[in-house]
């Protein structure tokens, strides 16, 4: 049985279904899926409800099951460089960063949120594989010493809360100055009972962050978001896996598993670049000699097979995930790319997904799929399909009522 996140009985909205009978009554993928061994549902009630708070006021997403692995010790920094795409190791303390690392050949192991707490203390966050073991065994490959990794996945909770008013929301709650945060800042704050960990952060493409704390300020942190909920007279709702994939399909995000293979989800075929998945802003070919870099090397002169874009379908159903991208007649139509991944967006009103296109085709402005047995016509564009100022504005809004989109 899968396990019941830190704080799913404080966003469940079915008053009349609690955890237990949630997974009596539900069926894996239709209405969750199985997240590190926890139940993520795909929402807590009302999907479209959930969406509509995170782009018009905010809303709270339990970030407890994300794989941590603690990375320690004065070698920590020539390790991680030489793991990671780009080093990491001169990053300021207290900072966050987005990371990737590769395959020998170059395709993508994973992608993570990277915590730089000190020269010596990191948090990585990937979101569902344990790579401890492989650490291990590459740090005894490159020779780095004085380097340990601890797997800590039940020693941190905590959640995301997302929305144009989330700075507010975490001001209210007594976190002051949180609205001065840069993106990608982290401070503690003390309260009462322990240290909260806030990361100007998200995966929502809008103003965000995320707090962390030990699991024994779970309750004390119900109470806050409680407090502020009365404050502001906003419901600040849970969100689940639907209005997540909404947003983050509307930020061009990509995730491992959906948008190329892993070795969670080995798909063959389904490999993928940095390069491959827009992600090659986040290869820095000039600097350390990071795992698969000689690889990289070569694609980028020969050319890479596939080019990653956004996609929107009038359609009301999605179409289903690998289904292929036509161009031309019915008759003679070309496979010219696949759909790794797509969701309703409640705001532009479309269906909304990432595309992994064969590079001779990037270029191409539509195409169509076959969904349910009918052909639907999908428009293509580089994304992102969604772009809001607030998400990276210093101070964040404080205000009573920013507004939605």
């Amino acid at each position: 049985m899968l396990k019941k996140a830190a704080f799913y009985d404080f966003l469940n909205r079915r008053s009349d279904c609690d955890f237990d009978q949630f997974m009596a009554e539900s069926v894996e993928d239709e209405h969750y899926i199985n997240w590190n061994e926890y139940l993520l549902p795909h929402d807590y009630g009302d999907a479209e409800e959930e969406y509509k708070a995170i782009r018009g006021s905010c809303a709270l997403f339990d970030v407890s099951p994300l794989r941590k692995i603690r990375v320690r010790g004065v070698g920590a920094g020539a390790f991680l460089d030489h793991l990671f795409t780009r080093p990491v190791g001169t990053l300021a303390s207290m900072r966050a960063t987005y990371v990737i690392y590769c395959n020998e050949d170059g395709s993508l192991k994973d992608d993570s949120i990277l915590y730089k707490f000190d020269d010596d203390d990191y948090l990585l966050m990937p979101s569902d594989v344990d790579h401890s073991p492989y650490f291990e065994s590459l740090r005894e490959q490159i020779g780095v010493a004085d380097v340990s990794f601890t797997e800590c996945t039940d020693s941190w909770v905590g959640f995301a809360i997302q929305g144009p008013r989330s700075a507010a929301a975490l001001l209210t709650m007594g976190f002051e100055g949180v609205e001065q945060l840069k993106p990608f800042q982290v401070r503690d704050y003390t309260i009462r009972d322990g240290t909260v960990r806030i990361a100007r952060v998200g995966f929502t493409a809008d103003l965000g962050f995320e707090c962390w704390f030990e699991p024994g300020l779970a309750d004390a942190m119900m109470r806050h978001i409680q407090s502020a909920r009365l404050a502001m007279n906003i419901a600040i709702p849970g969100y689940g896996l639907s209005a997540l994939q909404a947003c983050r399909l509307e930020g061009g995000f990509v995730v491992a598993g959906w948008d190329f293979s892993t070795e969670l989800d080995p798909t063959p075929g389904f490999e993928r670049s940095p390069y491959e998945v827009g992600l090659g802003w986040l290869v820095n070919l000039e600097g350390s000699e990071f795992v698969g870099r000689e690889a990289l090397m070569e694609r980028t002169e020969n050319g890479h097979d596939y080019a990653l874009r956004c996609f929107e379908s009038d359609s009301k159903t999605a179409p289903e995930d690998g289904s292929a991208l036509r161009a031309g007649s019915s008759e003679d139509a070309t496979v010219v790319g696949l759909v790794n991944c797509s969701n309703w967006s409640w705001g532009l009103g479309k269906t909304i997904g990432n595309a992994s296109m064969q590079s001779e085709y990037a270029d191409l402005e539509s195409a169509w799929v076959e969904i349910a047995g009918d052909l639907h016509e999908v428009t293509l564009s580089r994304g992102p399909l969604l772009s809001l100022d607030r998400r990276n504005e210093v101070p964040a809004s404080v205000e009573i009522d920013p507004g939605g989109l």
